[in-house]
């Protein structure tokens, strides 16, 4: 049953020395005792923690468990240089950073037990917290929802979709982003990075575009899902720190623990999760389809996925 929960709290913590912002959610006094079990919440590519991360957050905290959604580096009200990089290695080290800052609170309210901590990633963050969690085992059990590896999406784009590309397009792609870094040192555009937008005017889709850049339009430039600090940019030349990057090359690494991928039915990125589901390879891995749902139905609809979850991470944490 759902009960009321206290306002977020803002709280930073630093990341390789950059200050990250993050919401920390306590669960009310009727809430679910979960014994201070706690979970770290990443948001997807192009979000915000008050979007989707913070939606599955303060559920989850309804549900009893403390959770800590956040921006990630360059997004959001979190630090860091350039603005809008898209930095796989970063992002997975903000995900570790969370972990430490939970362990912290061993006092006071909410106090959080360090054994008992999980992670959430969503979408891109479904790439980047289990890619984190393969070397921080203090991330007791891992869930993803509608995963995907930006490294494979710079790599082969969208696959099976109008949106995959060729390896020719991967290299003028890095040949751009090269000569780009070019022109930041020369002091071209003032020294600034160059910006590139993530989603498409939602009143103008493209033919054939892919459902999950369709629907992420609707979501992150409507009213649905937007939010004046998610700015529907990246850094243009970002696809040279992700293009040999892989969240699921050892995502056996995360055996013993359990892992729990949910996915939607109807979602074009759903292969990120059936093959990571294969390629874990032990006993503690599920795959979860929800029926029905798109990559970002998930973000908002959590009918199926909420109740999943919560039975996930407490039969794991607590």
């Amino acid at each position: 049953m759902a009960v009321t929960i206290t306002t977020p709290r803002p709280v930073t913590f630093p990341s390789n020395g950059i200050p990250i912002a993050g919401h920390l959610y306590t669960p009310s006094s009727s809430a679910p005792d979960r014994k201070g079990a706690a979970i770290v919440v990443g948001h997807p590519m192009n979000g915000v923690k008050e979007q989707t991360a913070g939606l599955h957050a303060r559920k989850l905290a309804e549900h009893g468990f403390v959770t800590l959604a956040f921006d990630a580096a360059y997004q959001g009200e979190s630090g860091g240089e350039p603005r809008y990089l898209e930095d796989p290695a970063q992002r997975a080290e903000d995900a570790r950073a969370a972990v430490t800052y939970l362990t912290t609170l061993t006092e006071g309210e909410p106090k959080v037990d360090p054994k008992k901590i999980g992670a959430l990633g969503i979408c891109a963050s479904g790439g980047y917290i289990p890619f984190a969690a393969q070397t921080d085992l203090r991330m007791r059990a891992i869930a993803t929802v509608s995963a995907a590896c930006l490294g494979s999406v710079a790599r082969s784009g969208i696959k099976y979709t109008s949106a995959a590309i060729t390896p020719a397009t991967l290299t003028q792609n890095l040949n751009y982003a090269n000569a780009l870094r070019t022109e930041e040192a020369r002091g071209g555009a003032h020294g600034k990075p160059q910006l590139a937008p993530v989603m498409p005017d939602p009143h103008a889709l493209p033919p054939g575009l892919p459902s999950s850049s369709a629907e992420g339009a609707q979501y992150y430039r409507t009213p649905r899902g937007q939010h004046e600090r998610s700015v529907n940019m990246t850094v243009a030349r970002s696809v040279d720190l992700q293009a040999n990057y892989d969240s699921f090359a050892f995502v056996g690494m995360l055996a013993p623990r359990p892992l729990l991928m949910v996915v939607g039915e109807k979602a074009d990125t759903a292969y990120f999760s059936e093959e990571a589901f294969k390629r874990a390879g032990n006993g503690a891995v599920e795959l979860f389809v929800v029926e029905g749902k798109t990559h970002v139905g998930l973000y908002d609809g959590l009918e199926e996925s909420l109740p999943k979850l919560v039975r996930f991470f407490g039969e794991n944490l607590v």
